[in-house]
């Protein structure tokens, strides 16, 4: 492998690239509620990274208490217990041996299939985004958020919901900067890829901004398809790509 190469496949947390940990990832576990502060932290440390992020929130700088609040906000719903469609995983580490270790990487995933099974084909899925979102965040793009929103929600119904309940949906992965290149993000995917098997579903779906498009080629995702972004009278567009992960393969 180039060094050019391998530089780019270690800025991407990718497994198997020679030269780019300093030690083995360290295993998930489940995310708390008491979680939420470092959590956020992470988020607001590495998303300015992913251009999905900043389409978004483009006035993050201007007003970075709103961005603070409603991200935590945000965050509050998903380590929730009560809504147990979706599970946060995360990852703690040290920057060197002998420090106290804290929360570097996580990762969200919608794991409703459970309830699905649960409680049969009539059940409601949580939406926990619902109760704030329709909240003039000032560090937001609101025209840019209903975009973002609306197309991946087309873009899910077209490829991922012909397959069915039976798959778990990876809304967000992020890692510490300084973190980063150590396989924390792998670790998080083989996690959900663990379980896929074991409970022998049929996929593991992801709309791929460009930042981490590549990590999970690496994992074994499959594209199959792509989609802009673009509020109409705006020149500025995002393409994601959506992609997924056969545990049967």
């Amino acid at each position: 492998m180039s060094r050019l190469l391998q530089k780019r496949h270690c800025g991407m947390d990718l497994p198997g690239s020679p030269g780019c940990r300093k030690k083995p990832a360290m295993k998930p576990r489940l995310g708390l509620p008491t979680d939420v502060d470092p959590i956020t932290h992470v988020i607001l440390s590495a998303m300015p990274q992913d251009p999905a992020w900043v389409y978004r929130f483009p006035y993050r700088r201007e007003y970075p208490q709103d961005h603070y609040k409603y991200t935590r906000m945000l965050f509050e719903y998903f380590l929730d217990p009560a809504y147990d469609d979706w599970v946060v995983m995360v990852i703690e580490d040290a920057l060197e041996s002998g420090r106290a270790t804290e929360i570097v990487a996580f990762g969200v995933f919608n794991v409703s299939f459970r309830n699905k099974r649960a409680h049969g084909p009539g059940y409601q899925a949580q939406d926990r985004k619902s109760h704030f979102l329709c909240r003039n965040w000032a560090d937001a793009s609101r025209r840019r958020l209903d975009a973002f929103t609306h197309e991946q929600v087309e873009a899910y119904k077209r490829f991922f919901e012909p397959i069915g309940p039976e798959q778990i949906h990876l809304q967000i992965l992020a890692t510490l900067p300084a973190f980063q290149r150590r396989g924390h993000g792998s670790s998080i995917c083989k996690w959900a890829m663990s379980l896929a098997r074991d409970e022998n579903l049929k996929d593991i779906s992801v709309m791929a901004s460009p930042m981490g498009h590549e990590l999970y080629n690496w994992l074994g995702f499959q594209r199959v398809g792509e989609f802009p972004i673009r509020v109409p009278d705006e020149e500025v567009e995002l393409t994601l790509v959506a992609m997924m992960y056969d545990p049967g393969a």
